[in-house]
């Protein structure tokens, strides 16, 4: 009978989805495609990662930065604003992605949004550049949230 891989005391007769490696009940990770061992189950690199109170608040202050400044170039060209919003939105996300330390997912993107929404009324000094900038909220959220 065989024994498991990380177990070898232990008798089994389940073996992983991924690799077929034969696995006890102590390490079946239940998935939705099967059981997997613990090495197979782990997620994969680039998922989304959490993001340590200091690395948000590095990522906040480079995005409201970023934010400010471009709030105030789309009041200040009034024109092609869903354009410059969107990429306005992609320049604010990338940079709260960096200032997060590359980390990304819902965390990033609430950081986003709140600078995308701030930046714009300090930028604008009015709710103009915030309505200028929905292209640019929603921009924020693909691009911090993940690519």
């Amino acid at each position: 009978m065989p024994q498991c891989s990380y177990h070898p005391d232990v008798e089994t007769w389940v073996s992983c989805g991924e690799c077929g490696r034969y696995i006890c009940p102590k390490d079946m990770k239940s998935t939705p495609v099967g059981y997997k061992c613990p090495e197979c189950a782990r997620p994969a690199k680039g998922q989304y990662t959490y993001v340590k109170p200091r690395q948000a608040v590095y990522g906040a202050l480079a995005g409201l930065a970023t934010a400010t400044v471009g709030a105030w170039l789309l009041v200040a060209s009034g024109v092609g604003f869903f354009l410059i919003g969107v990429v306005w939105g992609m320049l604010v996300g990338e940079a709260v992605r960096r200032g997060a330390g590359g980390h990304r997912g819902p965390t990033a993107a609430t950081i986003g949004v709140m600078c995308v929404l701030i930046g714009g009324l300090i930028g604008g000094l009015d709710l103009l550049a915030v309505a200028m900038g929905v292209a640019g909220v929603i921009s924020t959220l693909s691009w911090s949230w993940g690519r």
